[in-house]
C-alpha cells in the first residue's frame, strides 16, 4: 500500500483513537457531586448544564451537534484562525452531502472529526475526492469506502488520483479493521507499555541493589 495512504489511515481516523493531537477537547459538562449523607434527605443534585463559549454556541446554532462542537480545536500552529466557525460549518455541510442522511454523517464524524477542521481540510477536497471515488468505483462502492474510512475525504483529489483502486480499498479495509478492534488494540498496547515500564523498574532496582561493577 503506498506510504501516503497508509499514513492517512494511521494518523487521521478519528476516531483510531480518532484522534490527532489537539483535535479532541474535554467535555464541558460536569455532574454535580452528591451531598454527604445527613439526617434530613436532601434533594438529589441535578447535572450542570453544558456551557459553551460564544464560538461553540455559534457552531451549534449553525447546525453542528453539541457533542462535536465541544471537541473542536480552533487553533492552528498555536494561533486561532479568524472566521473559523464559518469554515467548520461549511465543511460540516459539505461532509453531510456525501452520506444518505445526517444521522449517518454524524456516525461517520464520530469516527474522524478531522474532516471538519479547516487546518486539515477544505470543501473542495471533500467534494472533489468524493466525486473522484464515485467516478472510479461507482456510487455504491464509494459509499462503502467513505463509511469504512471517512478520513479519505481529507485527501486532495489530485493526490488520491495517483493511488490505485486497490490501494484505496485496502486502506479503507485497514481503517475498518482498526476501528473494529479498538478494545483489543488498546489492551495490547497497554500490556506492552506496562511491560516496558516494568523492565525499566526492575533494571533500576537491581542495579541500585548491587555494588558498582558487580551487576
Amino acid at each position: 500500500m503506498p506510504t501516503s495512504l497508509v499514513l492517512l489511515c494511521v494518523l487521521l481516523p478519528a476516531a483510531a483513537g480518532l484522534r490527532a493531537a489537539g483535535l479532541a477537547r474535554p467535555s464541558l459538562a460536569a455532574a454535580a457531586a452528591p451531598r454527604a449523607a445527613c439526617a434530613v434527605m436532601a434533594p438529589k443534585p441535578t447535572p450542570k448544564e453544558v456551557k459553551l463559549d460564544p464560538a461553540r454556541e455559534k457552531l451549534v446554532k449553525g447546525g453542528l451537534p453539541v457533542k462535536f462542537a465541544e471537541r473542536v480545536s480552533f487553533q492552528s500552529s498555536g494561533q486561532r484562525i479568524a472566521g473559523q466557525e464559518e469554515m467548520i460549518l461549511t465543511l460540516w455541510k459539505e461532509f453531510k452531502k456525501c452520506y444518505p442522511s445526517e444521522a449517518v454523517a454524524q456516525q461517520m464524524l464520530s469516527k474522524n472529526t478531522a474532516v471538519i477542521l479547516p487546518q486539515l481540510n477544505s470543501p473542495a477536497k471533500i467534494k472533489g475526492t468524493y466525486a473522484l471515488l464515485v467516478k472510479r468505483l461507482g456510487k455504491k462502492q464509494a459509499q462503502e469506502i467513505i463509511t469504512k474510512n471517512p478520513g479519505v475525504l481529507v485527501c486532495s483529489p489530485t493526490a488520491l488520483a495517483k493511488e490505485s483502486d486497490e490501494s484505496i480499498i485496502k486502506a479503507a479495509n485497514f481503517v475498518e479493521s482498526v476501528e473494529n478492534n479498538k478494545p483489543l488494540i488498546s489492551a495490547a498496547s497497554g500490556l506492552v507499555f506496562a511491560s516496558i515500564i516494568g523492565a525499566f523498574a526492575y533494571r533500576i532496582g537491581s542495579v541500585g541493589a548491587c555494588p558498582p561493577g558487580t551487576c
